[in-house]
């Protein structure tokens, strides 16, 4: 079977690197033909030797630019007029790219305007079956400029998932909620993140050693975040809290924040108006490689969130 993915992010970004591309490396280990059709963050940027490159069997190909520009933690959004411009330009391009690659099924990486009009457009061209892939609450957890933005992605959540002949989700959450919109139960497939077990190895200890000295750490215990520092989709405010009054019992204790977003000056900030000074370690982005050295470091790990729709 042959498959084509169309996303609206690059491999730089969480859902990309993390779950879409590891979906599509497993169909081709069983012996299925994978494609990944994405836009990327900086796309007039990009050298023509990196639009098109093959990662473990899968062929990966950048067609258009983002829907907004440069890599997290440095986004610069588009005006109105731009980012439709934008936006219908990125959906030609991914309709085209699948309407080249072919196949017996497009499944779409998120419920979006842009994927899911190509994805529409070319699975009724090329007369295969449409797929789509929800891991996100995306109405409820990015964040817009206007209004109408908002309504705009919320109408493709809940109108494309009807449209579509499966849909995989990975939370028990998003079942729920496809199952609201009418999709029946026999369609939806439930697929949650999975874990990359080559990176489960030992990390080395001098290399954990290393990094312990660099960040200054000693011999603190520690507590790890490794994510995106914004707000709307992972609540470090509230962390940053916690920790302050875990620091009150435990003073010696450090907290690592590892990853870049929108509200990192923000967050670093607000762990200063709480006292927390050089106890709140901003590590900043580090490569997907290095991520094991750094939990390497902590005595646990921590994911902040709120109890609401997009958590």
């Amino acid at each position: 079977m042959r498959i084509t993915f169309l996303a609206t992010s690059s491999l730089d970004y969480p859902s990309p690197r993390g779950r879409w591309l590891p979906l599509a490396q497993e169909l081709v280990a069983q012996g299925h033909q994978a494609r990944l059709a994405l836009l990327h963050h900086t796309y007039d940027r990009l050298p023509t030797s990196r639009r098109r490159q093959e990662c473990c069997g899968v062929q990966i190909e950048y067609v258009a630019q983002m829907h907004v520009y440069g890599p997290v933690g440095r986004r610069r959004y588009f005006g109105p007029a731009q980012l439709l411009q934008v936006s219908l330009r990125a959906a030609v391009e991914l309709a085209r790219a699948a309407l080249r690659l072919g196949g017996d099924a497009i499944h779409v990486c998120k419920p979006q305007p842009i994927n899911g009009l190509a994805g529409l457009l070319a699975a009724r061209a090329l007369g295969c079956r449409l797929y789509v892939d929800c891991d996100d609450y995306e109405a409820g957890a990015n964040r817009f400029g206007a209004a109408w933005q908002q309504r705009l992605v919320r109408f493709w959540e809940d109108h494309l998932p009807r449209q579509a002949a499966g849909i995989t989700i990975n939370t028990r959450f998003l079942q729920r909620r496809c199952e609201a919109l009418g999709v029946p139960a026999t369609r939806l497939t439930y697929v949650p993140n999975g874990i990359a077990k080559a990176r489960l190895a030992p990390v080395d200890s001098r290399l954990v050693a290393g990094l312990r000295a660099g960040l200054g750490l000693g011999d603190a215990p520690v507590a790890a975040y490794v994510g995106t520092l914004s707000q709307t989709t992972h609540n470090v405010g509230l962390l940053l809290q916690a920790f302050a009054l875990a620091a009150e019992r435990l003073p010696a204790a450090r907290l690592l924040l590892v990853g870049d977003g929108e509200d990192r000056a923000a967050l670093r900030q607000r762990a200063s108006r709480l006292g927390l000074g050089e106890r709140a370690v901003f590590v900043g982005p580090v490569p997907p490689a290095a991520v094991p050295a750094y939990l390497a470091l902590a005595a646990c790990s921590v994911d902040p969130v709120a109890d609401d729709a997009v958590a």
